[in-house]
């Protein structure tokens, strides 16, 4: 290959500010990171291909916005693209994403930071439920990783599975330091000086407080009667996280 470039895409709430901080510290100016709309699916890929080809200086890519696309696509062009990506339990990551919309983001005015500054964490979740086109608090991974096959025909949850088994790297937010230990040995193939020590960024919750603790918080938080159409609501997401834990067993 001519040029092997990283892209982290980086999903809310799944520790990929932590990510993006091992990215600029490795490779500095090489790192950048760019939004696009998120609407069509074609043009999204498209500006975020023309994106990677004309910084052609540049190693390690990372957007919120950049949707999953057929990273081996660009090999016909001599670029090896290494994907980064990560999945963390749906229920918890969808009360740092209230967390972070309530507290951290005082100063920036979107829908959502409106929605979680004036309402409690049920209301925030139901109101987002009845928003369209809004995934944050139903299926977001699988709508997230089907769209690496979105021009295919099927459900979101089989194509979201066979991206998980085609992607080189799937990290895991509750296995944070064996997920960084196996990004580094696959980057330090292409980039011996390499590493990717754990940098920890906008943390919301404990980390040492076990997911079977924050799961009953939450359920308390929000009443038995929601926190199961919660989980009815997030049923191909929990399958899928399920299939990622495996992978760090």
């Amino acid at each position: 290959m001519d040029r092997v470039i990283l892209f982290h895409f980086h999903l809310f709430k799944n520790a990929g500010t932590s990510i993006d901080a091992i990215l600029e510290k490795n490779f500095k100016d090489k790192f950048v990171k760019r939004e696009f709309k998120y609407y069509p699916y074609q043009k999204n890929i498209q500006e975020a291909i023309n994106w990677i080809k004309e910084e052609k200086d540049k190693i390690a890519f990372s957007s919120h916005t950049a949707r999953l696309f057929n990273f081996k696509s660009l090999e016909q062009e001599g670029i090896k693209l290494i994907p980064i990506i990560f999945v963390r339990h749906p229920i918890i990551r969808i009360q740092s994403a209230y967390l972070f919309e309530r507290e951290k983001q005082r100063n920036i005015n979107t829908l959502a930071t409106a929605i979680a500054r004036n309402t409690n964490l049920k209301g925030y979740i139901e109101i987002r439920w009845h928003l369209p086109d809004d995934h944050q608090c139903a299926n977001f991974h699988v709508h997230r990783f089907s769209d690496m096959f979105y021009e295919e025909e099927g459900d979101i949850l089989t194509k979201a599975l066979k991206a998980l088994n085609e992607l080189p790297f799937v990290g895991l937010v509750e296995r944070f330091e064996d997920s960084i230990e196996r990004l580094e040995n696959l980057v330090k193939e292409y980039f011996p000086e390499f590493e990717a020590e754990v940098i920890l960024k906008n943390v919301q919750i404990d980390p040492k407080v076990s997911i079977e603790d924050r799961l009953k918080q939450i359920e308390q938080e929000v009443g038995n009667k929601f926190y199961s159409m919660l989980l009815e609501k997030n049923k191909e997401d929990l399958i899928f996280w399920e299939e990622v834990v495996k992978f760090y067993k």
